[in-house]
């Protein structure tokens, strides 16, 4: 904290979303709460058989960085996130040369590394990163930065699974022709906020979706995707179900400059409350400045449908059973966007053990 700019120290004692509850982009998040959970049950993940689809990345393929003096370069068309600035300013931050990897699914266990992660890919070679998230108790935040160079093409699935408390930023930069998917599964949590700032090259497809169940707590995930270039696209999709009294956040932003005609941008979050106790707060929004665009968002929060249960019930389908093949089919969409087959057997085979 010594010695840091005085743009550093502004975001850090005027942006801080942990003392000022009013911050527009974190109002949602509640996190000044630091209430203890009970009665908390992990998810039994089989890290066997995800070790023998993915290489382990470990710590001696990486190199050391330092971006401390970076932190005052914030090229995003909106306000800084205080998650970055004071990842930088407190972690140090390790790179990762995915084309030094000859394999094609590679496995990063976020858990054995206390510093931020420095992404970098330059061959057009497709491959799949798993960014595991599991099982950590930390509210200080923790950065993932992710620079694609031209043509380049990368798959990341993110397991956000039986955390306590977990705060992350992604921040991905495609260079122009670059292809980026990013798929959240987020399950069995207490307190999480996901933060996702995107900015896309010309000819740049950006795709991010996720689905949260089973949380217990607040449930939080923030994305700002920035078209600041002509003929791009992004997809965006996050579909959560809520019980027991837990809260689930969205909020997203996509920003269309003046000269990125031929845009596409989509965005939709839709919601499933199983329960009258339990909330979800969805808040989607479009700002352009160019007129040559196809943009779109919407957002719906829903209950189960009775009549479809009814129909379930008169064909011998259990309730209880029913309402699993509801569930599935509702997340199913977001599993269905998995480009590597391997990793959605394996979320597949996850999600039906959590129904």
């Amino acid at each position: 904290m010594n010695n840091i700019s005085s743009y550093a120290s502004e975001v850090l004692n005027e942006k801080n979303p942990f003392k000022n509850l009013k911050l527009e982009n974190y109002k949602y998040a509640q996190l000044h709460k630091i209430d203890k959970l009970s009665n908390f049950n992990p998810v039994e993940l089989n890290l066997k058989e995800l070790s023998e689809i993915c290489s382990e990345i470990k710590s001696q393929d990486m190199d050391k960085i330092d971006l401390k003096p970076k932190i005052d370069d914030w090229t995003f068309k909106t306000s800084d996130s205080y998650f970055r600035v004071s990842s930088l300013t407190s972690k140090e931050t390790r790179l990762i040369n995915l084309d030094n990897f000859n394999q094609n699914n590679l496995l990063l266990d976020l858990n054995k590394l206390n510093e931020n992660i420095y992404i970098k890919k330059f061959n057009e070679k497709f491959q799949t990163l798993v960014l595991l998230n599991s099982n950590t108790n930390n509210v200080e935040p923790k950065s993932i930065f992710i620079d694609l160079d031209e043509n380049a093409n990368l798959e990341v699935i993110h397991l956000c699974l039986s955390n306590d408390k977990s705060f992350l930023y992604f921040q991905s930069n495609q260079a122009d022709n670059s292809d980026l998917s990013l798929i959240s599964f987020q399950s069995n949590n207490h307190h999480i906020r996901n933060e996702y700032y995107a900015s896309l090259g010309t000819n740049c497809n950006f795709n991010i979706s996720g689905i949260n169940l089973k949380n217990k707590g607040i449930n939080d995930n923030f994305s700002f995707i920035q078209h600041l270039k002509p003929s791009t696209s992004s997809n965006e999709i996050f579909k959560s179900i809520v019980n027991d009294g837990a809260i689930t956040n969205f909020q997203g932003k996509i920003y269309v400059d003046s000269i990125a005609q031929k845009t596409d941008g989509y965005q939709m979050s839709r919601s499933l409350l199983l329960d009258d106790i339990s909330k979800a707060n969805n808040k989607p929004e479009l700002e352009i400045y160019a007129d040559d665009v196809k943009c779109s968002h919407g957002s719906t929060i829903s209950k189960l449908n009775q009549n479809q249960i009814y129909y379930f019930n008169s064909r011998g389908i259990t309730t209880q059973e029913a309402i699993k093949i509801l569930k599935k089919a509702f997340l199913i969409e977001v599993l269905d966007l998995y480009k590597n087959q391997e990793l959605k057997d394996f979320s597949l085979n996850l999600l039906d053990n959590l129904l």
